[in-house]
């Protein structure tokens, strides 16, 4: 797998990025986005690059942990709802004998 470099700029620092060609975008597209989330917190607080970063970091960390806990949930509400549609099924085939 082949790596570039990309460009990226956050709080006004330019960062190289070694990622696959077809990641590209997608690193660059994070890295608009933690740069609007560090600015929002740097400016909302007042707090200094380093404990700006950490504070964002922990944010976007909750938000992901809080993300990947709904999916877990949704697939279980699936299995749920697969389980009862069998069963419905298997009743409804009684019924109708």
């Amino acid at each position: 797998m082949s790596k570039e470099t990309t460009t990226v700029k956050i709080l006004g620092s330019s960062y190289k990025i070694a990622c696959p060609p077809e990641e590209s975008e997608e690193v660059k597209k994070a890295a608009v986005f933690l740069d609007n989330k560090l600015t929002e917190v740097k400016e909302g607080s007042g707090l200094d690059e380093k404990r700006a970063a950490i504070i964002t970091a922990l944010n976007i960390s909750n938000e992901y942990l809080k993300n990947l806990s709904n999916g877990t949930r949704d697939e279980a509400m699936n299995e749920d709802l697969e389980n009862l549609t069998e069963e419905i099924q298997k009743q409804l085939k009684t019924l109708a004998f």
